[in-house]
């Protein structure tokens, strides 16, 4: 073969090499482009849905936040009036009465238990007290209110004195403690209930364990609200929930939170 033809073969192999090559890498390059955009626009998908979903029980919990507050009201102003109206008329029977039934006494001592505990939960669930919140201190007023039923057993251990979150987060967490403590007692008719709070690393762990039957943890978090909400509150707080077996009966509930420094 001449020179000139061998070089012009030559010249179209290289040429169709280079063609070939240059297809397969805008092809390649396309594809790629196209999976960045896709695995983007996925992720922007997450992300809404992730902040809808935030809002949503944000506006949710803003909701609750203000149906507690109206409760208050409603329990210091009208119905604590009445058991303290009540427990006056008592003391007036008691004194005109000669000889008073012990049943009397009963009732004013049952009546002035009442507008005390009354007085705490309105306190609980007032505006101003939510701003100035402590997990820790209340609770411990919540194992005293729980111990004086004589029907449950309560214990109460933490590492910290003041936890390391802002007031609203605290408010956040109790409302998730409450919901267990709940369930704990409704629900699993247990006779001893522990809580304990401990340091651990960058975070902390609050764990709450009691003696009751238990429940099926898959088919009780697709079907009960309040479990749900449990976990959303902990993961708007950036942590995690986990819900397992006692050793022997009962339920572990163990809930991680990251220590914001």
């Amino acid at each position: 073969m001449p020179n000139d033809q061998y070089h012009e073969v030559l010249t179209v192999i290289i040429t169709g090499i280079l063609i070939f090559v240059f297809l397969t890498g805008g092809v390649v390059f396309i594809l790629l482009y196209y999976q960045k955009k896709r695995f983007q626009h996925i992720r922007q998908l997450e992300e809404l849905e992730k902040q809808y979903n935030e809002q949503l029980l944000q506006s949710q919990l803003e909701t609750q936040e203000h149906t507690f507050k109206q409760i208050s009201q409603e329990l210091h102003d009208n119905v604590g009036q009445l058991l303290s109206s009540t427990k006056m008329l008592l003391n007036v029977g008691v004194r005109e009465l000669q000889q008073s039934p012990e049943s009397f006494f009963i009732a004013e001592q049952t009546i002035g238990k009442a507008i005390q505990d009354l007085r705490s939960l309105s306190k609980s669930l007032n505006e101003e007290w939510l701003h100035q919140f402590n997990l820790v201190q209340n609770l411990e007023a919540e194992k005293s209110r729980i111990n004086a039923s004589r029907n449950i057993e309560m214990q109460f251990d933490s590492d910290y004195k003041i936890l390391p979150l802002e007031p609203g987060a605290q408010v956040m967490l109790f409302r998730v403690v409450q919901e267990a403590l709940q369930n704990c007692i409704k629900h699993a008719s247990s006779k001893n209930i522990s809580i304990q709070i401990k340091k651990v690393d960058s975070s902390f762990e609050l764990i709450i364990c009691d003696d009751g039957c238990g429940f099926n943890f898959q088919s009780g978090k697709t079907q009960s609200l309040g479990l749900r909400n449990m976990e959303h509150r902990t993961k708007l707080l950036g942590g995690s929930i986990q819900w397992m077996p006692g050793k022997e009966k009962g339920t572990i509930v163990t809930i991680k939170i990251p220590v914001r420094q």
